[in-house]
This record gives structure tokens, C-alpha cells and sequence, in this order.
């Protein structure tokens, strides 16, 4: 060939091989995104190399491709509540609340949130375990064996889900789901326990407080009655004196105030079509009604 004909080939062709070598280039360029980590894979084989967040060099004809996990946190929430659906949105997902055996044969119905993450370490055996819409429904399933083998051991009742003994049990809860989740291939970083419904239980128990509480309001009544007899033995002799009257209009105003303490919020006095009336309650003198026409009666006088 002529230098002609060199020229003339190098001029087309060393363009072509630029810009094909720049396609492969462009391919092989894989930019992972913020919150996100990168799963590197061979040939659709999983390997133990994850990608960070930022460009990365990828070759594209060795059959290179990344699947994409989120690397931010991700919130597991069971909850209990009337109208509650399961679904997920983005980083967080939404399950019923756990029906668990406690220690004592109690049944309870708990509710809790997970916030956990993906290590990077542990990105392949998320993979080949779980993929990537599966982590949802493996964390559920993890966190719930843990719960119910850790809540179901003999020192643990209905007195666990109040007062310290709460916080005994949570942090044993979260130790267990901590070392189960992390076996699973996921970090745990907050376990909350929540609302921990007791059922048929919780009735007693509200029925145990009431009676306890109106024991000591009858302790605390009775010390006011009791100052309200040694009242009425100093009213005695003002009664027997002649001084009935002070003494009488002393007692009419503590039983007008008892009268409506005890009826606040519970009398309402209904309005009538014609007229309507203004109860009036006097600590120092009797009840008075005030009747008031309605602008209809004025007119039909007028």
C-alpha cells in the first residue's frame, strides 16, 4: 500500500477506534449513588468486593455488573393499632404488631421498632441469602424468632412489661435481636420496645390499680370527714344557743359546694323551644332559676 492509502486508513480509522474505545470506557464507569452501596458481580455470581458510594471502574466485557442495597438506615415498625396496614415505603416498612408467651403462660401482643443496616462486609450473604427484595421479610422473620424464644424464658411475666422491670426486658430483647440480625448478615443499631397489649391480662391489671387508687382515696376521705364530725361537735353548742341560723347557713354552703363538685359535667339542662332557663347554684343561699323568653314570645306580646 501507498503512504497515500496509510494516511487515508489511519485518518478513518483511528476516529472509530477512539470513539469505541470511549463507548467501553463510558460503560465500564459505574457511579453509585449516595445511600446506596454497590454489590459487585461476575458473570450474575456474587462476589465479596462492595462498592462504596462514587465512580468506580467496572469493565464492561468482563461481564461486570453491580447490584445496588441502601446503605442507609432502614426502620422496621410492628405496630398494634387499629388501621394499621403492612406496606413499605422507601427506607421503612410497616408489620403487624407479634403475638408472643411470656414466662408466666401470659399471652401478649407486642409492638417494637428495628433500625438497622447493611454492612458492607456482609453485602454477599445478604445477597445469595435474602436479594435485594427480600430484606424486609428476613428481617421480620429473624427479629420475631428472637423475640419470642427470648420473652418466653421463666423470668419473665406481666410485671416485665411495667415499671423497671420494662427496661430488664427490653434491653434483652434487643441483645437477642442484635446477635440474631447480626447473624443474618445485618447491623442493628435501635431496637424499641413499644405498646406490649396484654389482652384479657390488661383488664385485671387496670382492675388491680383502680381498686388500689380508690383505697387510697377512701384513706384520704376519710380524714376529711372525720374533720367535718369534729366540725359539727364545735357547731353544737352555736345550735343549741340560739345561734341555729349561722350554723345552718354554714353547713347549707358546704353542702352546696359538695353538690356541685359532685354534678360538674354531668347535669346538662336542656333548652325548651319557647324559653330557655339559667340554673343558678349559690354557695350562700338556695338554687334560683331565671327563665328568659325567646325574641318569638316578644313578638307575640308585642
Amino acid at each position: 500500500m501507498s503512504s497515500t492509502a496509510w494516511l487515508v486508513f489511519a485518518f478513518v480509522s483511528v476516529p472509530l477506534v477512539g470513539v469505541l474505545l470511549w463507548l467501553l470506557l463510558d460503560d465500564s464507569i459505574v457511579r453509585i449513588g449516595s445511600g446506596e452501596l454497590g454489590l459487585l458481580m461476575v458473570r450474575g455470581r456474587a462476589t465479596d468486593k462492595a462498592l462504596l458510594p462514587g465512580p468506580h471502574f467496572v469493565p464492561a466485557f468482563r461481564r461486570m455488573t453491580v447490584q445496588p442495597y441502601p446503605s442507609l438506615e432502614l426502620s422496621y415498625r410492628a405496630r398494634s393499632q387499629a388501621g394499621a396496614e403492612s406496606g413499605s415505603e422507601g427506607l421503612e416498612h410497616v408489620g403487624p404488631a407479634l403475638r408472643v408467651l411470656l414466662g408466666d403462660r401470659s399471652i401478649a401482643t407486642v409492638s417494637y421498632t428495628l433500625r438497622f443496616r447493611l454492612l458492607p462486609e456482609n453485602l454477599r450473604l445478604v445477597h445469595e441469602r435474602f436479594g435485594p427484595s427480600g430484606i424486609w421479610a428476613a428481617a421480620q422473620d429473624v427479629a420475631e424468632h428472637a423475640i419470642r424464644l427470648a420473652i418466653n424464658q421463666p423470668e419473665y411475666d406481666v410485671d416485665s412489661t411495667f415499671g423497671e422491670a420494662r427496661h430488664a426486658l427490653e434491653a434483652s430483647l434487643a441483645t437477642a435481636v442484635g446477635a440474631s440480625l447480626h447473624e443474618a448478615g445485618f447491623d442493628l443499631t435501635l431496637f424499641g420496645l413499644g405498646e406490649v397489649d396484654l389482652g384479657a391480662t390488661s383488664e385485671v391489671v387496670q382492675a388491680t390499680v383502680r381498686a388500689r387508687l380508690e383505697l387510697e382515696r377512701e384513706a384520704a376521705e376519710a380524714i376529711v370527714r372525720l374533720a367535718r364530725a369534729r366540725n359539727d361537735a364545735d357547731l353544737h353548742p352555736f345550735i343549741t344557743d340560739g345561734g341555729s341560723d349561722v350554723a345552718m347557713r354554714y353547713r347549707e354552703s358546704e353542702v352546696w359546694r359538695d353538690l356541685v363538685n359532685a354534678l360538674a359535667g354531668r347535669v346538662a339542662v336542656p333548652a325548651s323551644p319557647a324559653r330557655h332557663a339559667a340554673l343558678s347554684l349559690s354557695p350562700t343561699g338556695p338554687a334560683t332559676v331565671e327563665v328568659q323568653p325567646d325574641a318569638a314570645d316578644d313578638q307575640v306580646e308585642s
